[in-house]
């Protein structure tokens, strides 16, 4: 990448120019070709290695019967130039002047380092933000912009490629960059999802720490012709963006936890009065007098303390830009593995509306995880809703409940209402000790001969019950012919010696087996 913007590079070709060599022979076309090629070490055999802070190859140049050879080790693959010098000179003097010459190319490429830099720094201290974004954007000739972890536009400079606004880019991988020596920017490729620029190259470099990746520059640039000073000062860049974004993000989880306090309490039912609710809400400019829907969702099976915690983290970070996008006074919180979403409304809405409206809320969440992997899809339970925010936390109770029963009985939807969950909201609340006494009056007999054999008649009648006694569907389900199926009812009517048939019976050993699937709820 040719950039007059830039200091020139150190190259192959510009080596031997300055050093006055000469390709011989049959190298000569190979010489044109790597001619290019960036350097970032060079070892004088027998003399001294010189170390550029460039991303490059490196070269080794020895003496070779009256000339010069030159080795590039590419891709595990060694090239060997020979060259002979215009003005002869011995070994020990040729290096010299070589070192000579980088000393002095690599003097002037940082000088000119060191006035960009000191550029951005003047930006930052005086109050200016990210406006010398447009200064970038004119030196590595692109459109250039800025988020952060939140995905969040922190800067926009655009006007050559693309738009002077801000456009939708597929989401960034927030993953730890490999451990690659300091001048390498871990660069990869992104992709535009706003139509009509979708061909326009996007080229991602993560701004990480040691508190990892906190924001992202992307350029509008292909990575292939991003060279080795293009990298170097992109890198400079970087770092003077991560220390402010540091600061920043201090601020931010300061705020954030104070944040996360007050949603905690308000779901916990620690204030004494609605007025305190609205008051401490207006602070951060969420307005409780509304109702509000409560939804909480999770993915079933995921540990919160296992390694795709940074995964989960990605997902929430995507579906809070998504849902802000759409619903910009979303409140959105992480806690334990789950998500919890505060959907505010303008009135209260009729019961038999709150599951399609919660539904269209979740739309844009829902239609963005038909690209995950079906073990990351989510799962969400609604509580119902309330005209005061003083009722927020036994919504929030309701919608947790509302997704531990759906998941329990296989619900097929992925999203679960308190209000349809039926008798088994009732069941879940009662005492413990009475549902389990209630179950072992019904069921006793039945879950004593199962203990003692593999029919596994619990489970067949709950299933029998599930699908309203058809016969034929409640044999799919357990994958089991009529026949066995039939065998299995008999015996457990005679177990119980209960009639099947009889809705009383029916209703009773119902309820006696989804106590016993509520139990698994339970802990010890």
């Amino acid at each position: 990448m040719d950039n007059p913007n830039l200091p020139q590079a150190i190259t192959v070709d510009r080596l031997q120019e300055a050093l006055s060599l000469q390709a011989l022979g049959g190298t000569n076309a190979l010489a044109q070709s790597f001619s290019q090629l960036c350097i970032r070490s060079i070892h004088f055999t027998g003399i001294k290695t010189v170390s550029l802070p460039f991303v490059g190859e490196a070269v080794t140049l020895e003496p070779s019967d009256g000339s010069i050879s030159l080795t590039l080790n590419i891709s595990n693959e060694t090239f060997t130039l020979l060259f002979s010098q215009k003005a002869p000179s011995s070994w020990p003097i040729f290096c010299e002047r070589a070192t000579d010459w980088l000393d002095r190319e690599l003097g002037r490429i940082l000088m000119a380092s060191e006035r960009y830099s000191q550029m951005i720094a003047e930006h930052l201290t005086n109050g200016n933000g990210f406006s010398f974004l447009n200064n970038l954007q004119e030196i590595f000739e692109c459109d250039i912009f800025l988020i952060n972890k939140q995905l969040e536009v922190l800067g926009w400079a655009g006007g050559k490629s693309l738009p002077l606004d801000p456009i939708s880019f597929k989401s960034p991988k927030s993953h730890a960059s490999p451990n690659l020596p300091s001048p390498f920017a871990p660069l990869y490729s992104g992709q535009w999802t706003e139509k009509g620029y979708q061909t326009i190259p996007l080229t991602w470099c993560p701004l990480s720490g040691s508190k990892g990746v906190l924001g992202f520059l992307g350029l509008a640039a292909n990575k292939m012709n991003m060279g080795s000073i293009e990298q170097f000062f992109l890198q400079k860049t970087a770092t003077l963006i991560l220390l402010e974004l540091v600061k920043t993000q201090s601020i931010q989880d300061s705020e954030r936890q104070h944040h996360r306090d007050f949603l905690f309490d308000l779901l916990y039912n620690n204030f004494d009065s609605l007025e305190v609710i609205i008051s401490r809400g207006k602070l951060w400019g969420w307005d409780f007098a509304k109702p509000h829907f409560v939804v909480v969702g999770e993915i079933p099976s995921y540990d919160p303390d296992s390694a795709e915690r940074e995964l989960f983290e990605e997902l929430f970070t995507e579906m809070t830009t998504i849902l802000h996008n759409r619903h910009p006074k979303t409140i959105c919180l992480e806690r334990n593995g789950q998500v919890v979403f505060l959907f505010p409304l303008e009135d209260m809405l009729p019961q038999s509306e709150w599951h399609d409206k919660a539904s269209q809320l979740l739309e844009p969440i829902m239609e963005q995880a038909k690209h995950f992997p079906e073990k990351q899809s989510f799962h969400y339970g609604l509580g119902n809703l309330y005209n005061s925010a003083r009722y927020i936390h036994r919504s929030f109770q309701e919608a947790r409940t509302a997704l531990e029963l759906g998941q329990l009985f296989n619900s097929p939807d992925r999203l679960v209402s308190f209000q349809d969950l039926g008798i088994m909201r009732l069941l879940h609340r009662l005492d413990r000790q009475e549902l389990e006494d209630y179950r072992s009056e019904v069921l006793a007999p039945l879950l004593k001969f199962d203990k003692e054999s593999n029919l596994a008649l619990e489970e067949t009648l709950l299933a029998y019950f599930s699908c309203n006694t058809d016969l034929n569907a409640a044999g799919e389900k357990l994958y089991l012919h009529p026949n066995t199926l039939r065998y299995r009812l008999k015996k457990a009517s005679e177990i119980l010696d209960r009639d099947l048939s009889s809705l009383e019976n029916q209703v009773n050993l119902f309820l006696a087996l989804k106590i016993g699937r509520i139990k698994t709820l339970w802990s010890d």
